[in-house]
């Protein structure tokens, strides 16, 4: 779906962030040298905080250190410390954080492939209904543009939504829809989209601006990602209290 073999109009890209213990290698043109044996170990994986999902028999995918979540359907995998986006074409990147994704290779013709995605990013726009409207038209087109002509979209009217912060609070948001029809293009590549947006304001006084999470998804598949389901993701992205985080060890 996301442009990801070699030939896409706009190339998608998706980066594992990776905590502490990483290791650095040098190489040397010094055959004979041996360097001392080392003493320094890794440090160990930072802790992962885990929230409880709102949504009956979904899965949470928590941000910012559990800061924040939204919940997707048992089939999806949340990949919570993964990049994503496309760029390529002169265009300027699309990323989203806080990944999750279903469907991963269901294309034989390209590994890369998948039935649907989604993730969280800020903007600097301070008025929500135009940051998602934006977001939704860039995710769209980037999304369903893969070696043809971009995609026909359908922008939806916006929909007021309410955003949960924790402790009683909520906060007034906007949902878009945009319904996507791709004409041509790689075999991999949808026919029919749907890609959704929610969009608050940011939390941080001090930076005006939206934060805004993002949903994309087929809608000819077998077991697609429903349009119900969609806005069901969306509506479930939330503030999450620190009473509600369960911080454990995590898996070296």
């Amino acid at each position: 779906m996301s442009g990801g073999s070699r030939g896409a109009m706009y190339g998608f890209f998706a980066v594992i962030l990776v905590g502490a213990g990483v290791y650095l290698s040098q190489g040397s043109e010094e055959a004979e040298y041996t360097p001392p044996p080392s003493t320094w170990t890794p440090a160990p994986p930072p802790p992962k905080v885990v929230v409880p999902a709102v949504v009956d028999g979904w899965q949470s995918v928590a941000g910012g250190e559990g800061t924040y979540a939204y919940d997707v359907p048992a089939r999806w995998t949340p990949k919570p410390g993964t990049v994503h986006g496309w760029e390529g074409e002169g265009q300027p990147k699309v990323v989203m954080s806080t990944s999750a994704f279903y469907g991963d290779g269901f294309c034989p013709a390209d590994d890369n492939a998948r039935l649907a995605g989604a993730g969280v990013r800020s903007d600097q726009q301070a008025d929500p209904a135009v940051a998602g409207e934006q977001f939704a038209t860039q995710v769209a087109n980037r999304a369903f543009t893969w070696d043809g002509p971009p995609p026909q979209l359908s922008v939806g009217a916006p929909q007021d939504a309410e955003m949960s912060f924790g402790d009683g609070e909520t906060r007034p948001a906007t949902l878009r829809l945009v319904e996507v029809t791709t004409t041509g293009g790689h075999g991999c590549l949808a026919k029919k989209a749907v890609v959704g947006v929610i969009a608050t304001r940011s939390l941080d006084e001090a930076k005006p601006g939206s934060v805004m999470l993002a949903v994309y998804a087929d809608q000819t598949a077998p077991d697609f990602t429903t349009r119900d389901e969609i806005e069901k993701i969306l509506r479930s992205y939330r503030g999450v209290p620190a009473a509600q985080r369960t911080t454990i060890p995590s898996t070296p």
